[in-house]
């Protein structure tokens, strides 16, 4: 069988073609009454955030770009409104079933946290990449403004994991733009894979899933350039 050809006839040699598909949209939600502390999360990621009226709930409708230069994109974005009764009805049951937050919590259910909380990563998370690092780092720093000076919003952030960029051997330039930063100059882990630095936070103001078992977000940027052409994103090694 002949491979397909996925470019698109008529681009020129050495140009890249527009792509036929993209990421369209993520839906999470939030607790009814906690729209403010789950927004407010998303602005300090430096998205921009939208309010719409929502026909379906009072609670309104969010839309938020990932991209807060390009609002008006039917892609790249992020649905963001208040969780359905059924679900928390039935969140409530599982929880109750499983004794989250008791003493007496079921084995599977301990085994499980204590992974996730270890290894953010390997659990249902969503990922947003940074084209800037200062953007990142910014984001990050502050995050933890707003933990350490908002009670409330601090109390709904369970973990905040900083992983430091590391490249191939005699890279410098990586290692020296860690060394210097205000965020991962004190990170003492790695992150998967080379070239990327990594941020994962734990989080229960809005669900990718079940709300219950909270939410990670992980932030990303890739150094590029000669010589780092692979990283954890298009070649997974370590």
């Amino acid at each position: 069988m002949a491979p397909t050809n996925t470019a698109r006839e008529g681009t020129p040699a050495g140009t890249v073609p527009e792509p036929r598909t993209s990421l369209g949209h993520l839906a999470l939600h939030f607790r009814p009454g906690e729209r403010a502390l789950a927004t407010r999360f998303f602005e300090l990621l430096g998205t921009r955030v939208q309010e719409f009226p929502n026909q379906f709930s009072d609670e309104p409708l969010y839309v938020i770009a990932v991209d807060r230069d390009t609002p008006a994109r039917a892609d790249n974005i992020i649905y963001l409104f208040a969780l359905k009764p059924a679900q928390l009805e039935l969140e409530a049951v599982i929880a109750d079933r499983l004794g989250l937050g008791t003493d007496d919590a079921h084995p599977a259910l301990v085994t499980f946290l204590d992974q996730r909380e270890k290894w953010p990563e390997s659990y249902l998370h969503l990922g947003l990449h940074y084209s800037r690092l200062e953007d990142l780092e910014a984001a990050v720093t502050g995050l933890r403004a707003e933990i350490a000076d908002n009670p409330e919003f601090g109390s709904r952030v369970q973990g905040l994991q900083v992983l430091k960029a590391r490249g191939e051997e005699g890279d410098r330039e990586i290692d020296e733009r860690m060394a210097a930063s205000g965020v991962f100059s004190r990170a003492e882990e790695y992150a998967y894979g080379r070239h990327g630095a990594q941020v994962h936070i734990r989080t229960d103001l809005f669900a990718t899933g079940l709300s219950l078992f909270g939410s990670v977000v992980e932030l990303d940027f890739v150094f590029t350039g000669p010589g780092r052409e692979r990283n954890a994103f298009n070649s997974p090694i370590s």
